[in-house]
């Protein structure tokens, strides 16, 4: 076969193990992308739960900061009743009024905190219900990338080893030029030279439609071992079989009309 020829055949074995690749790969992105927000919930879930007992240790030392407050407050009132002297009087007040303050701060502090530490446990409940859903998300995706894989498994390893034998039939250097379009393309290597014109010699790549000139027809109409590639998209032109001129079918047809007569 000619090296056009087996490029076309090394293009639809290859297209079709990209086709189905691509399946596969496109269920594993979602797999792996349910996988990454699980992984994102539980940091945040480990964050809020941090922070949760960072504030319940807030609450506690405010709790005990309260009690030390008011045992003072109960000890200087004992005191303030049984002073004996104006100036010993007046003293206390002064720091039970200090120490009214304080306790006063302290108890509206506790509070927020203790606000603060409901709304993180709100927070956490609502994240606990997140990621529940998420694993039932993700649970779908695993399903289904499973049973992807099981429905183009043997398929897929099929085309490969077809693939593989193909490629074996095109020469080095022409393969590595096919498997960089193809990969550059997501495997629309190859490109028909659509014939706009034969009167006016005009010809465009069937891919993106720029113009090609006639000197690449006239070779690729005489010679299929000819690898050109389009100067706009890459892509590697052929002509269809019907515009191509095979010297062993004029041969024969030459042959053929002879032995006729």
């Amino acid at each position: 076969m000619a090296l056009l020829d087996n490029l076309l055949t090394l293009h639809r074995v290859d297209s079709q193990v990209r086709a189905l690749r691509g399946r596969v790969d496109s269920a594993k992105t979602y797999l792996d992308a349910q996988d990454r927000q699980l992984a994102l919930l539980a940091k945040q879930k480990a964050d809020l739960e941090t922070q949760e007992r960072q504030l319940q240790a807030v609450i506690h030392n405010l709790g005990l900061e309260s009690q030390a407050i008011q045992a003072r407050v109960d000890k200087l009132r004992g005191e303030l009743n049984q002073s004996t002297n104006d100036r010993q009087y007046k003293s206390i007040l002064n720091e039970l009024k200090v120490l009214e303050t304080q306790k006063d701060e302290a108890a509206k502090r506790e509070l927020d905190e203790m606000q603060r530490a409901e709304d993180t446990k709100k927070r956490l409940e609502v994240h606990v219900a997140t990621t529940a859903e998420r694993m039932k998300v993700r649970e779908v995706a695993k399903a289904k990338f499973d049973e992807c894989v099981k429905d183009v498994g043997d398929r897929l390893a099929e085309l490969e080893a077809q693939r593989e034998r193909a490629a074996l039939a095109v020469p080095e250097r022409e393969r590595k030029v096919f498997d960089k379009v193809a990969d550059e393309t997501g495997g629309e290597s190859m490109a028909e030279i659509t014939v706009v014109d034969l009167r006016h010699r005009e010809f465009a790549c069937g891919n993106c439609n720029i113009e090609v000139p006639f000197e690449v027809y006239a070779r690729l109409s005489s010679n299929s071992d000819a690898v050109i590639q389009c100067k706009a998209c890459t892509r590697i032109l052929h002509l269809a079989e019907e515009n191509r001129h095979d010297p062993d079918k004029r041969d024969k047809a030459k042959f053929e009309k002879t032995r006729k007569l």
